[in-house]
């Protein structure tokens, strides 16, 4: 027989093997990490020391960064008059009042004008002036003037906290020239914010940097404190043994952890009081300097003073510190090849028997010179408490695989899968990949709970990631909020919630604008449509969250920066029996995203209401000033938008492809509105001009009274032949001949005054012949005038009276020069940087009586005609000059081309449409139409529909009106839309749109 082998169970036989090659393993690795802790210590030291200088610096950062803000405030709001400086005093204490580090604000210019502004309770006792023991002192203000003659010029002034002046103090024989200081100097030159080096300031004691900048001719400064900078290094220290120090490349130290009076104290000067600067010598600093003229108490601003670790009015060196381990690394430092930036190593040092770890690193820049950082480790605490750590970890490591080996073989295959699955989903999260992220099924709880919270985090994640993008694209209110809503429940996991908007004009009103969820008893649900505070706001505010609370549901005001309650968030609580500290605090977290919504969007709604306000103020404002072009400003626009409209309802044709955005429909919003901005500087008589030879008024009333005086003449001609014995009959054919030749005289020029159509040649020679007769003025026509017009008068003769005039005169006082530059529109003037291309005219005014009845079309002569065109040029020019944002730049091209055409005949660039953006022709499109079918124009009759769109059927034609547009105004019966709601009922008649089609050229037919 044979003797039976030892069997052993798989199962135990995979027991032992994985507590033998976990035995193994663990005392491998233990030796391992025991021999590589010894190797590493270096390592840990130089990563461990990054990682403080990193912390440090970003510390440094936020101390400076503040003040740069600050300066930058100051100096914006900072004029080149010394007289103005102390104006600026409630911007300076803001400055000091909230950036606690900034210790004193000072100003200075080019004529060595100096005022410097501080709080009173950050100086010393020591050095306060006497004036500063006022019981309601706050602030101090040293007021330097340039002119140094005068031996008591400069001065304390005293304020309180309201900053209103308390009193003066003289100082006698101090002088101080900011102009001689570095910050100064260094400021002047650079465009950018200058610091210094860090130094102890003389009124407070502490270390600090100053801060310049220069704006226009002033030079702003801040001396900001940095003694916070030190703070925290005890507990970033690696060891209890750890001692770090900051210190500049000149050997002085900024901040270190040197503080125990039994082994790191400082030298015995280093606890020397600050002596006046008057009487210190110079400190090896480089920061360090004298005062021009030492007066007690007072010392300029770039002088060094005391702080922590000062000695004689200057900061200590790390040779005053009383630890010779620092000073030995600093010195082995310096005899060390320099290594490439990033290289530095870790240096073992022995001193007295001990061991240390030693590492220089650089620190952040403060001012013109760079730091270091000194850090000393001793060797003993580095490595302390490792091998008591392997044998607990090796004990307990044993232990804890007897025990769990059994289970771990039960359990393994059990919850091996579900939390693979779980691992494949995160690392789908840590793609963004949120769809991967649906959970596992499994009986372990907490398996079960890790799913749940990984599907919770995963929808939140996703659900802020929606709330971003909503904030971003989503420009309604309304909409938004209810996107925001349903994101914020999700991602609070919460059934349920309402969102309140306050009232714009009755904060206490709230309405409802979102809603998601159903409530878990509909009879109670406190989501009502509206909410009103009854009382206090406080009081009402706090009694109203909590009804919401006795149903379930917490209030949150949504507060913008300055406090004020924007709105409410209710969300429902995840259960009535829970008291979750850390959901509210993170449903009040989140909700600041609805609360920046909000606000956002009612300022932009509120600045977008008031730009559209301004405008239609300033069209308005145009229409007002001509009863005759009234409305034309309101008409355009409301043209121009039936266009858009029925651009964005064509379902076919050459606009079927064709949609405005809403920034695109703002910005043809505010053109059509501003398109005729520039009448503003138009004449009123010119764009009033109903008849030829009116200005301010018609002077055919002049002309008639000269016709009055040859007819009296004719008058005078028979008496006085009556009383010379002449022949009765031939007197009065003579007499009545001359008078029917008067009457017909002034028909002849009355009919030429009303313009209308084309005048004729002959018309043209019989007006010139009319000129030529004669009348005498017997009165001095120089006298009454104003000034402007006996200038212009000054240019003609003086005759003696009486003086023979022309019936019809056209004299250089006819002739009105520019009162201002005369527009740049000829291309190639180099001021014409607008691309203008127009004829000059040397005119502002042409009031000669003949040239005017002689225009052969119209009213307006060709100095008014450029007049008149002349809005379009001073539209353009108003409208580039302003700071448009970028969605809104196109507005000066679409309001100022309305009088260009598709083939580049219009003005005033001669711009070919066809290369235009579409605003551009439709702007073009409504500006004819509307002109053609007014009823208000002095100088023409209002035109029927179908006479108007046979015109623009004509212009198109032609090549001056965009055909597509022309084919969209017929076929979508845009005129017919325009017709009733602006023109009168005499104008409508029938209109033929195919025959109107054919005669503008195009092909097709318009629908029925």
């Amino acid at each position: 027989m044979h003797r039976q082998r030892f069997v052993v169970s798989m199962q135990w036989l995979i027991g032992v093997v994985i507590a033998a090659v976990m035995t193994v393993m663990a005392v491998a690795l233990l030796w391992f990490s025991w021999h590589q802790s010894q190797r590493t210590l270096g390592a840990t030291l130089e990563e461990t020391s990054h990682q403080l200088v990193s912390t440090l610096e970003a510390h440094t950062q936020a101390l400076v960064r503040p003040s740069q803000v600050a300066i930058d405030m100051l100096a914006s709001g900072t004029t080149g008059s010394a007289s103005d400086w102390l104006e600026q005093r409630p911007l300076m204490a803001s400055a000091l009042a909230a950036h606690r580090l900034i210790d004193a604000v000072y100003m200075a210019n080019g004529d060595g004008d100096f005022v410097m502004f501080r709080s009173v309770e950050r100086m010393m006792e020591s050095v306060r002036p006497e004036l500063a023991h006022h019981p309601d002192a706050a602030y101090l203000a040293l007021v330097v003037p340039g002119d140094t003659s005068a031996a008591d010029a400069s001065e304390w002034r005293l304020y309180d906290q309201r900053l209103s002046p308390l009193g003066r103090e003289p100082l006698a024989q101090y002088f101080f020239d900011p102009r001689t200081r570095p910050w100064f100097q260094r400021a002047s030159r650079e465009g950018t914010s200058y610091l210094t080096a860090p130094y102890a300031f003389y009124y407070t004691g502490e270390i600090g940097i100053s801060m310049a900048r220069r704006h226009g001719e002033v030079v702003v400064g801040l001396d900001v404190a940095s003694q916070d900078l030190g703070l925290g290094m005890d507990s970033l220290r690696l060891t209890p043994g750890t001692r770090m120090a900051i210190v500049t490349d000149t050997g002085q130290a900024l901040a270190t952890t040197i503080h125990s009076a039994e082994d790191d104290t400082l030298s015995a000067s280093a606890s020397t009081p600050v002596s006046n600067p008057a009487n210190s010598s110079s400190s090896a600093s480089t920061t360090s300097s004298s005062p021009l003229n030492a007066t007690p108490g007072i010392a300029p601003l770039d002088q060094p003073g005391s702080s922590r670790a000062v000695t004689d009015g200057r900061l200590a060196s790390i040779d005053e510190l009383n630890f010779p381990v620092l000073r030995k690394l600093r010195a082995l430092e310096h005899t060390r090849e320099h290594l490439p930036s990033g290289e530095q190593s870790p240096v073992r040092l022995e001193h007295e028997g001990r061991h240390w770890w030693g590492l220089v690193l650089p620190f952040a820049r403060l001012g013109d010179q760079p730091t270091q950082l000194l850090a000393v480790v001793p060797e003993e605490e580095l490595s302390a408490g490792a091998g008591q750590m392997i044998i607990e970890s090796s004990v307990l490591a044993g232990m804890v695989t007897l025990a769990l080996l059994p289970l771990g073989l039960v359990l393994g295959r059990r919850l091996g899968r579900p939390l693979q699955r779980l691992s494949e989903q995160v690392e789908a999260l840590g793609r963004y990949d949120f769809a991967g992220c649906h959970g596992v099924s499994s009986r372990v709880s907490e398996v079960r709970g890790l799913s749940l919270a990984l599907g919770r985090l995963s929808r939140g994640v996703e659900g802020f990631g929606r709330i971003t993008r909503v904030l971003n694209s989503e420009p309604q209110l309304a909409p938004m909020l209810t996107s925001i809503l349903e994101d914020l429940l999700q991602g609070a996991g919460s059934r349920s919630g309402a969102i309140y908007l306050a009232d714009e004009h009755n904060e206490r009103r709230f309405e409802r604008v979102a809603q998601s969820g159903e409530a878990r008893d509909r009879d109670s649900d406190p989501r009502a449509p509206e909410l009103v505070l009854e009382g206090s706001p406080e009081g009402a505010l706090a009694r109203l969250a909590a009804d919401f609370d006795r149903h379930g549901y917490l209030l949150q005001p949504l507060c913008n920066r300055e406090g004020a309650i924007l709105g409410l968030l209710a969300v429902a609580l995840r259960s009535t029996d829970d008291d979750d500290l850390h959901w509210r605090a993170f449903v009040k977290e989140v909700s600041s995203a609805a609360a920046v919504a909000i606000d956002l969007r009612r300022l932009l709604q509120g600045e977008a209401r008031l730009l559209d306000g301004i405008v239609k103020l300033v069209a308005r404002a145009i229409d007002a000033k001509s009863p005759h072009t009234g409305s034309h400003c309101s008409r355009v626009p409301a043209l121009a938008e039936l266009i858009v409209n029925a651009i964005e309802r064509a379902d076919s044709g050459a606009f079927a492809e064709v949609h405005f955005d809403q920034r695109q429909r703002s910005a043809f919003h505010l053109a059509a509105w501003l398109h005729d901005c520039g009448k503003l500087a138009i004449p009123d008589e010119v764009m009033e001009k109903a008849t030829k030879l009116e200005a301010r008024h018609d002077r055919i009333h002049e002309i008639r009274t000269r016709f009055d005086v040859l007819w009296r003449d004719a008058d005078v001609a028979y008496w006085q032949g009556r009383a010379h014995g002449g022949d009765p009959v031939i007197l009065e054919r003579r007499r009545h001949a001359r008078q029917q030749e008067l009457t017909a005289a002034f028909e002849c020029v009355a009919e030429a005054n009303r313009g209308g159509e084309a005048i004729s040649d002959a018309l043209l020679e019989r007006l010139a012949t009319i000129a030529e007769w004669r009348w005498w003025r017997h009165f001095d026509d120089r006298l009454g005038l104003s000034r402007d017009e006996l200038a212009r008068m000054a240019r003609e003769p003086v005759r003696r009276l009486p003086a023979e005039e022309r019936l019809l005169a056209d004299l250089p006082r006819h002739e009105i020069p520019w009162h201002r530059s005369r527009p740049a529109v000829e291309r190639g003037d180099p001021d014409n940087r607008w691309q203008f291309d127009m004829s000059p005219c040397p005119l502002a005014g042409h009031h000669g009586e003949l040239y005017n009845l002689s225009v052969r079309r119209g009213t307006l002569n060709d100095v008014e005609r450029f007049r008149i065109q002349e809005h379009v040029i001073q539209t353009i020019m108003m409208l580039e000059a302003l700071p448009w944002p970028a969605h809104l730049r196109q507005v000066p091209s679409i309001a100022g081309n309305h009088h260009e055409r598709m083939d580049g005949t219009g003005y005033p660039r001669r711009l070919k449409l066809k290369e235009a953006s579409l605003e551009e022709k439709v702007m073009v499109m409504a500006d004819v139409f509307e002109a053609l079918t007014a009823a208000d124009r002095p100088y023409k009759a209002a035109m029927t529909l179908s006479r108007a769109l046979a015109l623009l059927a004509d212009m198109v034609r032609d090549g001056h009106l965009d055909p597509d547009l022309y084919r969209l105004l017929l076929e979508q019966r845009v005129y017919r839309d325009f017709a009733k709601r602006f023109l009168k009922p005499g104008q409508w008649d029938k209109v033929d749109p195919q025959a109107l089609l054919v005669r503008a050229g195009l092909e097709g037919d318009a629908a029925d």
